[in-house]
């Protein structure tokens, strides 16, 4: 397989190397140390059968007796599908977004006391949208979420961006239809905000087996004018451009883009003319899904290879794959989040296997990853929190899937 890079000059390497240096150092010595806890977003349903979602909370301080243990339960919906994204982070002003994707609801969960956490209310609906994904939080304390499917009578059903206001409040609505692209499916999927040239950038992928377009769309942020819509590029004898995933910004005001196809690609001039090229690829392996970055490092969980990837990114235009870290074959990595407070990633698999919620550990010199072991269920053999429980704290018996999960202070 062969594919193209583009460079940027020495200079430029250099320059972003240190930023992600002196980025990595800072986060070295995160404060205020350890989060206590880990807010799981989980659910007894699926797309076609109505259960309980529930935000469940486990003991996520290391220092406790009970680290490991679910300690409470706040059930959100008796009538709920599919509870799947949460945000990435828990935000200052102690409301966190949760999304029920299949049900098309979503949540906001007040955790300013965070062993009980409670309903704080909901989002309003998007008119003639429907389906929210993911979330990104702004500075002002807004939200901005991604809108999958528009419910016009026109083709193709383009998604959508939305901003609501702290209580859940919808602001504004922009389309993801482009005139350049007619009757394109553009799923809007994931988002990530680049503050510094006034942009956000997004997918656009499917949540089941539909055929959708594989594109890259740049907005400008302050509002919410989609501003071009990029086709990712293809290259011959491989998918590695199927299905444009996740997004994440990097100090040099730039993006990384994942397709679930585990094709690589960078995002540049996004202050001027944008542009994305193919940086790597991971041949023969799919279902790269939910990343993190810390520090240099971007951590990939790769669902149907059953392991997480650890891609340095101190140039973001020759990234390269520098350990790798397998599980058992029951666990389909998807999800992760990082402790902004020490070198915990939480982690979830996307639900083929036994529903699990475990830890891992970055070496944040190294990039290597090892299994927090003292982060499991009294007696367990193997670390990790089963969601197939005897019982859960609000009286959910059996199985629940987990999802979107993020460490709270």
């Amino acid at each position: 397989m062969t594919y193209t890079v583009r460079s940027r000059g020495v200079v430029h390497v250099l320059l972003l190397a240190l930023m992600m240096a002196c980025r990595g150092a800072a986060d070295a010595k995160p404060a205020p140390g350890p989060s206590r806890y880990l807010y799981v977003w989980a659910g007894t349903g699926d797309d076609t059968t109505r259960g309980i979602d529930m935000m469940t909370v486990i003991d996520a301080n290391p220092a406790s007796s009970g680290y490991g243990t679910v300690r409470a339960a706040l059930t959100l919906d008796s009538a709920g599908h599919m509870p799947h994204h949460t945000e990435f982070s828990a935000p200052p002003n102690g409301i966190l977004a949760a999304n029920d994707y299949s049900g098309d609801k979503s949540y906001l969960v007040d955790f300013r006391t965070p062993a009980t956490p409670r309903l704080d209310g909901r989002l309003d609906p998007v008119p003639g949208g429907r389906r929210l994904h993911s979330f990104e939080r702004l500075d002002n304390g807004h939200l901005l979420a991604t809108v999958q499917f528009s419910t016009d009578s026109g083709t193709g059903h383009p998604g959508a961006l939305a901003e609501f206001d702290e209580h859940g409040k919808l602001l504004r609505t922009a389309w993801s239809r482009d005139s350049a692209f007619p009757g394109a499916r553009i799923r809007t999927y994931a988002l990530a905000v680049v503050k510094s040239a006034d942009r956000i950038v997004t997918t656009s992928s499917p949540m089941d087996n539909e055929t959708t377009a594989d594109v890259v769309q740049v907005w400008r942020l302050s509002d919410l004018t989609l501003l071009k819509t990029l086709s990712v590029p293809v290259t011959a004898g491989d998918s590695a451009h199927k299905y444009p995933f996740e997004v994440r910004a990097l100090p040099d005001g730039s993006v990384m883009l994942n397709t679930y196809y585990c094709g690589f690609y960078h995002v540049t001039g996004l202050g001027g003319s944008p542009s994305l090229a193919r940086v790597l690829a991971l041949p023969n392996e799919h279902g790269c899904s939910v990343p993190v970055i810390v520090g240099r490092y971007m951590i990939m969980p790769i669902a149907y290879a059953h392991r997480y990837a650890t891609i340095d990114l101190a140039d973001p235009d020759h990234p390269r794959e520098v350990a790798s870290f397998p599980t058992d074959s029951t666990f389909f990595p998807h999800w992760a989040s990082v402790d902004p407070g020490s070198d915990r990633i939480v982690v979830t698999d996307q639900g083929d296997g036994k529903p699990m919620v475990k830890i891992m550990r970055i070496d944040r010199t190294t990039g290597r990853l090892s299994w927090d072991e003292r982060f499991r269920d009294a007696g367990a053999a193997t670390p990790g929190v089963s969601y197939h429980r005897a019982s859960f704290p609000n009286g959910v018996r059996g199985m629940a899937m987990p999802h979107g999960a993020v460490f709270v202070h």
